[in-house]
């Protein structure tokens, strides 16, 4: 499992350490936006995104218990768009639809 120093004098953190310390970081600060290119441009939020596949698992998991604004970014690591037009800006259904999607494309989380 790969781990990434979590600061210069800290212990190294596991990628999903990494990631849930990185939705909380972003979550605090645009808790108070309604600008979804503010709230996916948060430095937090573009580091998931840098995460790659591996943090594509956590993403879904987190969609699947925790619906949020997570579908920009699975959609900027997979390239996917499985999100019908009626679905758009319902976050219970967009979740339902990357989970659903996940599964029918072997994820496992």
């Amino acid at each position: 499992m790969a781990t990434f120093p979590a600061s210069p004098i800290g212990p190294p953190e596991t990628l999903e350490e990494r990631f849930n310390r990185l939705v909380e970081t972003w979550k605090s600060e645009t808790a108070y936006l309604s600008n979804s290119t503010k709230i996916h441009g948060h430095p937090a939020y573009q580091e998931i995104i840098r995460m790659g596949e591996p943090a594509v698992p956590l993403l879904l998991r987190r969609m699947e218990q925790h619906p949020d604004h997570f579908g920009h970014a699975l959609h900027a690591i997979t390239g996917a768009q499985p999100i019908p037009m009626e679905h758009a800006g319902n976050i219970p259904k967009i979740a339902e639809d990357w989970v659903r999607w996940g599964r029918e494309n072997g994820y496992r989380w």
